[in-house]
């Protein structure tokens, strides 16, 4: 498995790096990209390894960089995996950062248990993977859709941990305009994989049919959803007990709703960033994410829908280099 994940790493920075000039001019930012022989000693760097914690065994992409330096986390969200990084990771890990990229509970080869998919508790699974990696005392925590509701409960619940926080493109449970939001047709799959057992029985077996057709109604640069992408992603969500687990992100959020409500009585005070696409979420991120921070900082990148780190690599990845902490 590790061999086929890294190359296929290597092959998509190597495409980023390519392209990556008509980023920097489009974002006005200070992202160069690094030469190809730069991303495959990067790349060559990032192990896959697996670890119990909190009764799930966790699977997750590592590359440590500089002895004492900074930590990055990245968290993925529903219809992805780590996978999802395979662009961003190694651009980070060339300029020095500390690289961590796990599969959520449920999804990709993390193991899939019943239950526990409330964001609170997924997010103490990844805060007691960070301490059995040694990864701490503070990180950086960057989180995509799914993973961006599990970095804000990070970061709501150890502020101390978490020296700086960045959600790509998705709302928050409970925090304004959420009400308005979930009964939209823009969120009609919230409603869908919330039902029991349903959209379970509807997409088994039409794994590669049904993410093909999700990856593109939120997409608005499809072209980042080769075939290859598609089939890793639905060899992942084909495996025993994914689609449930994955379904379970979404039945936990009337929970979501009263912890964020609870959380976001403390505004948190370390900086934040949003980053949306326009096609998505852009729009409001940052306006959206005041309501639960006091320095927030929100991009809204065009020529993307939801998922912003596949559709505009670069972009993404140079925003995150301004706002991170030095890597050391």
């Amino acid at each position: 498995m590790r061999n086929t994940f890294i190359s296929a790493f290597l092959a998509a920075s190597i495409v980023l790096t390519g392209a990556a000039q008509h980023a920097h001019a489009a974002a006005h930012d200070d992202y160069l990209p690094m030469t190809s022989a730069a991303i495959s000693t990067a790349t060559a760097k990032i192990v896959d390894g697996k670890v119990d914690v909190n009764g799930v065994r966790y699977h997750y992409l590592l590359a440590q960089g500089k002895k004492d330096g900074t930590t990055v986390v990245l968290l993925h969200g529903w219809g992805s995996t780590s996978y999802m990084w395979r662009y961003v990771m190694p651009q980070l890990v060339a300029r020095g950062y500390t690289v961590l990229a796990p599969d959520l509970r449920g999804l990709g080869d993390t193991s899939k248990p019943a239950t526990g998919y409330e964001k609170a508790n997924v997010a103490e699974d990844i805060r007691a993977l960070v301490a059995k990696l040694d990864l701490g005392p503070q990180v950086n925590v960057v989180g995509h859709d799914m993973g961006g509701m599990v970095a804000y409960a990070y970061a709501a619940q150890h502020p101390d941990e978490v020296r700086t926080l960045a959600i790509l493109d998705v709302p928050l449970p409970g925090i304004e305009p959420w009400d308005q939001l979930v009964q939209s047709p823009r969120t009609w799959h919230f409603r869908f994989y919330s039902v029991q057992d349903v959209p379970e029985m509807l997409i088994a077996g039409r794994e590669l049919e049904y993410l093909k057709w999700f990856h593109n109604s939120e997409a608005v640069n499809a072209r980042a959803f080769t075939n290859e992408v598609e089939e890793t992603y639905a060899r992942e969500y084909a495996m025993p007990g994914a689609l449930r687990a994955s379904f379970e992100y979404y039945r936990a959020f009337p929970q979501d709703v009263k912890d964020n409500q609870a959380f976001s009585a403390t505004k948190l005070t370390m900086p934040v960033l949003g980053i949306g696409g326009a096609g998505s979420f852009g729009p409001i991120i940052g306006d959206h994410l005041r309501h639960v921070a006091t320095t927030v900082e929100a991009l809204n990148v065009q020529g993307s829908g939801h998922w912003v780190a596949e559709e505009q690599p670069a972009v993404v990845t140079g925003a995150l280099l301004r706002f991170l902490p030095p890597a050391r």
